[in-house]
């Protein structure tokens, strides 16, 4: 009788279809950009048919703009988490800034998907409401600041429009260069909300 211990573990389910689909299609999408990437390419992926594809999403721009649509949506999650009771802003925006760089390490092509949609966006690439998400990202950042102020982490005389812009911009150049191949070194949350904090005067 064959030893249990030894019996390979049984393998995990496939992932439904509509699932492998999307992950595809933002892979795909992500490195290729949406012109270079065809339908057929990704439902091989997927491992299913043109037709299954079209079921689920009904067509390129739609598929498109699911992936899109999931990948912003799980931005926004990290971006609006609550700040935890007895958690300084400071801090707040350490953690919830190294759980980004974490999700951006970790979902790389869906980052970049988005990232690039935004910023270099392809003729014929089906229109998306980036507009909407940054906004969407600036008030919530805004909120937070507003709290530091209320709270005393912030002085009461900062214009809080030049504290986000300064804030964000640190982000988003930090970002750009990670688009370009820069590593997100695993210090660099604590690095950019310091150097907002406390500036770069001895």
């Amino acid at each position: 009788m064959p030893d249990a211990s030894s019996s390979p573990p049984p393998s995990s389910p496939p992932a439904p279809l509509r699932e492998r689909i999307l992950a595809e299609a933002t892979r795909l999408f992500g490195e290729r950009g949406y012109a270079a990437t065809s339908v057929r390419e990704v439902a091989e992926a997927a491992g299913c048919t043109k037709p299954a594809l079209y079921y689920h999403f009904g067509s390129k721009e739609s598929l498109f703009l699911a992936a899109l649509r999931a990948e912003t949506d799980a931005l926004n999650r990290l971006v609006e988490a609550p700040i935890a009771e007895g958690t300084s802003v400071r801090d707040h925006l350490v953690l919830a800034l190294s759980r980004f760089f974490d999700h951006v390490r970790a979902d790389v092509v869906g980052v970049r998907l988005v990232m690039l949609a935004d910023l270099r966006p392809e003729p014929g690439q089906p229109a998306f409401d980036f507009a909407s998400i940054r906004d969407r990202h600036l008030a919530r950042t805004r909120e937070l600041l507003e709290l530091g102020v209320a709270r005393g982490e912030l002085r009461r005389d900062v214009r809080l429009d030049d504290a986000l812009f300064a804030l964000t911009g640190l982000i988003d150049q930090r970002l750009q260069a990670w688009l370009q191949g820069e590593p997100l070194d695993a210090d660099l949350s604590e690095r950019l909300v310091s150097l907002f904090f406390h500036g770069v005067a001895p």
